[in-house]
């Protein structure tokens, strides 16, 4: 365990002692300032199905599950603050099987629908060329042997289709699961605009939504550019609340996965990791080339 590690570790234990996370979810219900919360989560494995529900169960104790639909709505009209609880949308990248299979029917046991990111060239592989893809594109750190432990089964289109069918909403996370930071105009396009379009053609829905792959530096300007005139809101990998009644098309996410012990994943959902990303959230802010005026107030 690394230095950074430790200091997470005994931040997550020290807030657990002294209930901070149960003290900063009662102060948000009480200030109610519209603000609402974007969950990214990778593999949701069978083996880990109830750990899901339990994480869901807890959640749904404080805050209101939601959809595509709805949250972007509270966003357009800034009236999240009918309600006392804190809106959150959970969101699911690359398009692992096991999205279809658990996570999808989980979220509706509680009423709400998911946003799946997919990456269409990985829905698209055969089941032996799946897991090379897995390795060289979605996750190019893994090793042999990696994938006994790993998610890389894809969805497959017809499957991508039900969801959509079944009230969930699919996003774009880009072509081949690229990074889009100083690629060329052409390939820029190739990997927004293609993927978008075959996203479209298995579901005969517009797709509203992406979010890049990799880090939150994983981009620039130009890119966003490209996203912004094929799409309507886009997904950052940065940890903070987004106002719902600030005018942006950018949405912050955090990362808690299925497989986080209910110490970590309730220090996350609080919020309480979210000054962590800060100084993140500016800079990318300036990169984008988009003004404080215009993004959360309460991120």
């Amino acid at each position: 365990m690394n230095l950074r590690s430790q200091l997470r570790a005994l931040l997550i234990q020290v807030a657990t002692r002294v209930r901070a996370d149960d003290l900063v979810l009662h102060l948000q219900k009480r200030r109610n300032c519209g603000r609402g919360v974007v969950v990214a989560i990778h593999e949701t494995p069978k083996s880990l199905e109830s750990n899901f529900r339990d994480q869901l169960q807890w959640v749904s104790q404080h805050f209101t599950i939601s959809n595509l639909n709805g949250f972007t709505e509270l966003w357009r009209n800034s009236r999240s603050k009918n309600s006392s609880k804190t809106p959150i949308l959970f969101t699911f990248d690359d398009g692992r099987e096991s999205n279809y299979e658990v996570a999808a029917p989980l979220l509706e046991s509680f009423g709400g629908r998911g946003l799946f990111f997919i990456v269409p060239s990985f829905a698209e592989c055969s089941p032996q060329g799946a897991l090379e893809f897995y390795r060289t594109k979605i996750n190019p750190n893994s090793r042999p042997g990696d994938e006994e432990l790993e998610d890389w089964k894809p969805m497959n289109p017809a499957q991508i289709a039900k969801l959509v069918a079944r009230g969930h909403a699919i996003g774009n996370h880009t072509l081949t699961h690229a990074r889009l930071a100083g690629l060329p105009p052409e390939d820029l396009e190739h990997e927004v605009a293609e993927s978008a379009r075959r996203l479209v053609s298995w579901t005969n829905h517009p797709v509203e939504s992406f979010a890049w792959t990799f880090g939150w530096d994983s981009i620039d300007a130009n890119a966003f550019e490209v996203i912004r005139r094929h799409h309507q809101y886009c997904f950052a990998p940065c940890a903070g609340m987004t106002d719902l009644g600030q005018v942006t098309n950018l949405f912050w996410r955090r990362e808690i996965e299925v497989k986080y012990e209910p110490a970590e994943y309730r220090f996350l959902y609080s919020g309480l990791a979210d000054p962590w990303w800060s100084t993140r959230r500016r800079r990318l802010r300036e990169m984008l080339q988009l003004s404080n005026s215009n993004t959360s107030k309460c991120a």
